[in-house]
């Protein structure tokens, strides 16, 4: 008997989107599914890395680009709109054809707006219900044509905490909502595959004395979009080193064949392309603090390790933006913009700041296998 099959697309804006979607896979494949993983690039790597029983098809990305000076961003998006449309148009017609010869049973998009098919089941999965724009009206507006759209797919499942006591605020739990079904997922995290409880009793157990004397000052954790990506990379490696300090950065470039290889060290400091989950797991819990761009996927991987996080956002990226001044005004972490970031100023202040824990409420295979079967009623 041929086994229920499932083809999973997530948007290359970024690894979050194919990192957030490794635990749902995993959960699909233990609910006994074939899933399909239709992506390229950087996105294929690390999902070959943890994935090693999926099928992979490839599936060209949007490959969008980000300005060197945030001010600019705005602009330099609007210039890729039809390059955007394009790959809506592109990826819908590519599905089509795949699913005459593949014959899926369900169709899961992260993000991806053309990804879907008018005969079968087709889930949206995002966090950006009020997607963050640089002026009101334009979120307005594309909140409209984003709800229109939405009509398109069966359901939106969304990796997030329903309610007030949430983690991405106004993005995900807005006042209006779109008319199709809602899940809210709770938080998808790859770096864990145990109740909490028991992640955080691992965790303080690992505290030992002999991981004391092997602790980093900071690890910081890269990616995105060019150049933006390749900007903060520079910045945390040069500052680290100016201040003589031990850390380690992540590029946020990974590789088919080298998952774990080691680009430039010195006696304090290490740069890594990429670290596969237990590799990176294990520099999360060596290090005092996190440095990030305080991307979303991001954040609900590091909530269980209750580390002290410092974000610099994306310059002119609204959504990290506004996760990073919401994350501060609720003491989760600090946040500075990256023309001003200043590596020395911002762990001193680290050292007086009030860090809090974010609320953590797990994914559950349960309440997916439930999800599923409303997908049909």
């Amino acid at each position: 008997m041929k086994r229920p099959s499932i083809c999973i697309s997530p948007i290359d804006w970024g690894l979050g989107h194919a990192t957030r979607c490794i635990t749902l896979i995993k959960a699909f494949e233990k609910l006994g599914y074939q899933v399909y993983i239709a992506t390229e690039g950087y996105h294929e790597a690390i999902l070959r890395e943890a994935l090693p029983t999926a099928h992979f098809l490839h599936l060209r990305g949007y490959r969008i680009r980000y300005a060197k000076w945030g001010f600019n961003l705005p602009l330099v998006l609007l210039f890729q709109v039809p390059q955007i449309i394009y790959s809506i148009i592109y990826e819908y017609r590519w599905l089509q054809k795949a699913q005459a010869q593949y014959k899926f049973d369900l169709i899961v998009s992260d993000n991806r707006f053309g990804f879907y098919h008018k005969s079968l089941p087709s889930v949206f999965i995002t966090h950006q219900l009020n997607l963050q724009m640089h002026f009101e009206l334009a979120t307005r507006l594309f909140q409209k044509i984003q709800y229109a759209w939405l009509k398109r797919f069966t359901a939106c499942w969304i990796p997030d905490i329903e309610g007030s006591d949430n983690l991405s605020g106004i993005l995900s739990n807005p006042i209006h909502k779109p008319s199709i079904p809602l899940w809210y997922m709770g938080c998808l995290s790859r770096l864990i595959d145990t109740p909490i409880d028991s992640i955080k009793h691992t965790i303080s157990n690992d505290s030992s004395s002999d991981n004391n004397n092997n602790r980093i000052v900071f690890l910081g954790i890269v990616s995105g979009p060019e150049p933006q990506r390749t900007l903060l990379e520079n910045l945390l490696w040069k500052a680290g080193n100016n201040l003589d300090i031990p850390f380690i950065v992540i590029a946020g470039t990974p590789s088919k064949d080298q998952p774990n290889k080691l680009i430039k060290e010195n006696k304090n400091a290490k740069l890594y392309a990429h670290l596969a989950a237990p590799e990176l797991v294990r520099e999360i819990k060596r290090a005092e603090y996190i440095i990030c761009r305080g991307g979303y996927t991001t954040l609900m991987e590091l909530i269980p390790f209750e580390k002290k996080l410092i974000f610099i956002p994306t310059p002119g990226q609204t959504e990290q933006m506004y996760l990073g001044k919401l994350w501060e005004e609720k003491n989760w972490a600090l946040c500075y913009a990256q023309e001003n970031f200043k590596l020395n100023i911002a762990l001193e202040e680290a050292k007086d700041f009030n860090f809090k824990q974010a609320p953590f409420k797990a994914f559950s295979i349960e309440a997916l296998e439930a999800a599923i079967k409303k997908l049909t009623l």
